[in-house]
């Protein structure tokens, strides 16, 4: 695996394979226009992988942690509802991804 930034400034991971070590330093920081958002993101030639801690607009403080992976075809998978691939133990790329994946309850691709 090999960190650049791309034309657009963000960070980035190419020669990431399925195996590839997955873990939390691989992720950086998104600071949002709001204060009570936290977002961690990795994006790599396989995809994106975000995980989103926010406050829900179902009542005052009630947070969710939701990951979300987007395929290099744009395909997107969301999992919400306390659902952090981070913490999940996850030890590969393709092992974080497939997490995702089978977690999905918000947003499903139609065609997969």
């Amino acid at each position: 695996m090999e960190k650049y930034t791309n034309e657009l400034g963000k960070e980035c991971y190419k020669g990431v394979e399925m195996f590839s070590p997955f873990d939390k330093s691989l992720f950086h920081e998104w600071k949002h226009n709001t204060y009570d958002e936290y977002q961690l993101i990795l994006h790599t030639n396989l995809g994106s992988l975000t995980v989103l801690d926010r406050q829900t607009g179902f009542g005052p403080g009630i947070r969710d942690v939701e990951t979300g992976f987007r395929d290099p075809d744009g395909k997107f998978w969301l999992a919400s509802g306390g659902i952090n691939v981070i913490a999940s133990g996850c030890k590969t790329v393709g092992e974080a991804i497939d997490y995702v994946k089978a977690h999905a309850n918000t947003c499903v691709p139609t065609d997969t």
